[in-house]
């Protein structure tokens, strides 16, 4: 099977178990969205923010080490997860002293406990990001998506009996715990490697050396991810944050199941691709090839985003919708810029992927910050606006490196971006008609659902045929079991 194929087949199956992972853990989120109060469910959301941060101080760059290296070493493995094991020790102590009191001055006593009580989790997530590099560098995507499937099913089964038994909030802590031990259990036993400690001043050197940077980028991104929702948490209170979060929400798995499991993928494929391959190019069939598949989604949503948040989280979180349809337009850019610290990754420019990242990041934060006062609907819409903005910026830090014609990327993408938008104002169009007509939530979702899959490819072959054709045969061509050359 050629590397080609094995990236494809990869993502397609990171994105299928992602899919099941994320459907559950949707399921779980909407539930407790409906029992938990809107404080409540804000509170425990903002304490899971520094759990996030902490597993991204303890994860950053090490999967793609162990990826990028020639040849696999038992011994360099065990190093890494002494190190990272450190590491997580010391990041959950911080949580404990440091998280915790932010947590209680910021909310309550509650929030602190619930912060302490998660920390064990970055310990765990330290253990297991040597075995999952492992399995992604062996494109054992298959073995670990399925580990990680039962470890979700089990856990959701945990949260929604304590949540039955009155636990409130903590069934969710107590979930994820579970959760946590059971991944790295599962992990392990797939992945056939025995995990054990070992101690080498020079394997902590070249980690060091090729994670540093990625650390601070990876830092910076979880910034740049999570600012809005931070400066509303801090500034407009956990109500506030609850219905950010949830407009978040479907914007976040959508990004799991789609770009994430592509992105995932970017930096064995791209640093194994054959010496003299045009990277440029690939990257733009790459970046063509998922707005196709990603943009028609995140529109969609943004057409649907009235009934689908009733529906899916109640009346409560209604004022959700506008936060969602205007969240949605950052895919414009974010398909665009998405691969490209990945793509300066795979030629080991971890200062320059830091760079890039640091330049989008600041700016993301500085606008979240200065415009959540003014509400959050001015907030979303600034910070959209300042990422069509800082593209240029970013292409020019990655086009020193790594050439990529500009010209010929804005026309492969004029087709998905204009089929999406068409779609997005047929399907937000339709539900103003329909309106009079359908009053059930539930109903108007699915008469909804089925013009805007009709409409999409309509438009797409109406007014694009011979590159949506194009596109087909591309898309054919990385599932096909013919062997593709690189």
């Amino acid at each position: 099977m050629s590397l080609k194929q094995k990236a494809t087949k990869g993502s397609l199956w990171i994105s299928l178990t992602r899919t099941g992972i994320n459907v559950i853990d949707f399921a779980v989120y909407a539930y407790l969205a409906r029992i938990l109060t809107l404080e409540e469910f804000g509170l425990v959301g903002f304490c899971f923010l520094f759990i996030e941060f902490a597993n991204t101080l303890v994860n950053a760059g090490v999967n793609q080490n162990l990826v990028q290296r020639k040849t696999w070493s038992d011994d360099y493995a065990a190093s890494t997860m002494t190190f990272v094991f450190g590491m997580g020790v010391f990041v959950a102590a911080c949580l404990v002293c440091i998280g915790a009191p932010i947590a209680n001055y910021s909310y309550s006593n509650v929030a602190a406990y619930v912060v302490a009580s998660l920390a064990p989790i970055t310990i765990i997530m330290s253990l297991q990001t040597v075995v999952s590099g492992k399995l992604l560098r062996e494109f054992k995507n298959k073995q670990m998506g399925t580990a990680k499937f039962i470890a979700t099913v089990f856990s959701a089964l945990v949260i929604i009996v304590l949540a039955e038994m009155d636990f409130g909030l903590w069934s969710l802590v107590i979930g994820k715990l579970v959760n946590a031990i059971l991944e790295f259990t599962f992990l392990t036993y797939v992945s056939r490697f025995r995990p054990r400690f070992h101690f080498d001043r020079e394997d902590n050197k070249e980690l060091i050396s090729f994670c540093l940077p990625l650390l601070w980028m990876t830092i910076m991104s979880f910034i740049h991810r999570k600012a809005s929702n931070m400066f509303t948490g801090f500034a407009l209170g956990p109500a506030s944050f609850a219905l950010l979060a949830a407009a978040k929400k479907g914007e976040m798995v959508i990004n799991q199941v789609t770009m994430s499991s592509i992105n995932s993928m970017v930096v064995p494929s791209f640093s194994r691709a054959k010496e003299g391959a045009n990277i440029g190019d690939l990257y733009i069939k790459l970046v063509t090839i998922t707005a196709t598949i990603v943009l028609p989604i995140f529109m969609g949503l943004a057409a649907i985003a009235d009934p689908f948040v009733v529906v899916a989280f109640g009346d409560k979180f209604a004022p959700s919708a506008e936060f969602m349809s205007i969240s949605a337009f950052t895919m414009f850019p974010a398909v665009i810029g998405w691969f490209l610290p990945n793509l300066l990754i795979s030629r080991a420019e971890t200062k320059e992927a830091f760079k890039l990242t640091l330049v989008n990041v600041t700016s993301n934060v500085l606008i979240a910050g200065t415009t959540v006062w003014f509400g959050i609907e001015v907030m979303l819409i600034s910070v959209v606006a300042m990422n069509f903005l800082m593209l240029p910026v970013r292409f020019g830090i990655v086009m020193k490196y790594i050439h990529i014609d500009i010209w010929k990327l804005i026309s492969a993408l004029f087709s998905p971006f204009t089929c999406a938008l068409g779609m997005f104002f047929i399907v937000s169009g339709s539900k103003i008609f329909l309106g009079d007509f359908i009053e059930n939530d539930l109903a108007m979702l699915g008469m909804l659902l089925i013009i805007g899959g009709l409409a999409y490819p309509l438009l797409a072959f109406g007014l694009f045929y011979k590159n949506t054709l194009v596109q087909l045969k591309e898309l054919n061509e990385m599932f096909s079991k013919k062997r593709v050359k690189n």
